[in-house]
């Protein structure tokens, strides 16, 4: 039960922290935009941000109750991350490679900051936070110790 806890917090802080990013990134860098588009991609990014932290913590906690190693965990970040990011590059990659670097619209920099960094965020947060405290995700070593309570 405690492994689920810290890796259902490690989730939730992991969430959190996106919405913080996309919060931010609206208050640095409004849309200047059309508007329907900037509402649009705050709403895509408001939606998936959380399917993904969803997907985080099916993945981890697959990771930590089935092998529980650190080798896991990094399976478990890339199973969501790798398909996420070719998805990203093929889509905003054919958009882009055809302008210049100072020719990318305003609408691509919003789609970056509000969908695809949250996003991210919402798997890396959690890996790390379970990689910094992997050992407590460990099952107690009960050897020594019976379960009425005495020492053999």
């Amino acid at each position: 039960m405690r492994r689920f806890l810290i890796i259902l917090l490690a989730c939730a802080l992991g969430l959190a922290m996106a919405f913080a990013f996309g919060f931010a990134a609206n208050l640095l860098r409004p849309c200047t935009g059309e508007g329907l588009s900037c509402s649009m991609t705050k709403v895509i990014g408001f939606i998936y941000t959380p399917v993904f932290g969803v997907v985080a913590l099916i993945c981890f906690a697959v990771a930590v109750f089935w092998k529980g190693s650190a080798r896991a965990l990094n399976i478990a970040l890339l199973v969501p991350l790798v398909p996420f990011l070719l998805l990203v590059v093929v889509l905003k990659y054919s958009d882009i490679s055809v302008r210049e670097f100072h020719e990318i619209r305003e609408r691509d920099i919003q789609e970056i900051l509000q969908i695809a960094i949250p996003i991210v965020l919402t798997l890396i947060v959690p890996w790390a936070v379970l990689r910094r405290f992997a050992n407590w995700l460990e099952p107690a070593k009960v050897t020594g110790i019976s379960f009425n309570g005495g020492v053999r």
